[in-house]
């Protein structure tokens, strides 16, 4: 019936993921390049602090899949032939593991709600050999530093790894939407 269908196009648009155009209908949304770097400085902020946190609340299963997603990410190979995708996955599931184990409730729903704008970015990231190298880079970087507890050092490097993604996001949409 479309009364669920309406529903949940309206919870979309609410969510800032759809627009409703007159005469069109429901889109999906395409972010301005301003609204690309305020998603990525509201991670940085959110996703910096629950990997400092995480290195303090976390529990050994927490520890054992990070070290698992770890091993993962290093058999990776980024080249013309992979799969970005199971790069992007892999990343996905290391982000949701620190902001559970952050264990704040606060930070989890401000989370959420940025976790789906940033899959607004995802067709940029998963079309980009450089963003994803960059990327594994990163994850593999926060996956050492949550892996030997270093909560200032994890954070830094979170914030890191988010501040260099947006950049390089910011440069492949100049290119593909601009020319430049």
């Amino acid at each position: 019936s479309r009364t669920p269908v309406r529903e949940i196009l309206r919870r979309l648009s609410t969510e800032g993921l759809v627009t409703l155009e007159p005469s069109k209908g429901y889109m999906v949304k395409r972010l301005s390049l301003e609204e690309i770097v305020e998603i990525f400085q509201a991670r940085e902020a959110i996703e910096g602090m629950a990997s400092g946190l995480a290195c303090l609340r976390g529990d050994e299963n927490f520890f054992s899949h990070v070290q698992r997603l770890k091993a993962q990410l290093e058999e990776i190979k980024i080249d013309k032939e992979s799969d970005c995708a199971l790069g992007v996955k892999i990343g996905r599931q290391l982000h949701e593991a620190i902001i559970k184990a952050s264990n704040n409730s606060v930070l989890f729903e401000f989370y959420q709600k940025l976790k789906n704008l940033a899959a607004l970015t995802r067709n940029i990231t998963e079309k980009s050999l450089e963003i994803e190298a960059a990327s594994k880079e990163g994850h593999i970087a926060i996956a050492r530093a949550l892996l030997e507890r270093k909560e200032i050092e994890s954070e830094k490097i979170m914030r890191e790894h988010l501040k260099n993604t947006c950049r390089l996001l910011v440069q492949s949409y100049l290119l593909d939407r601009v020319g430049l």
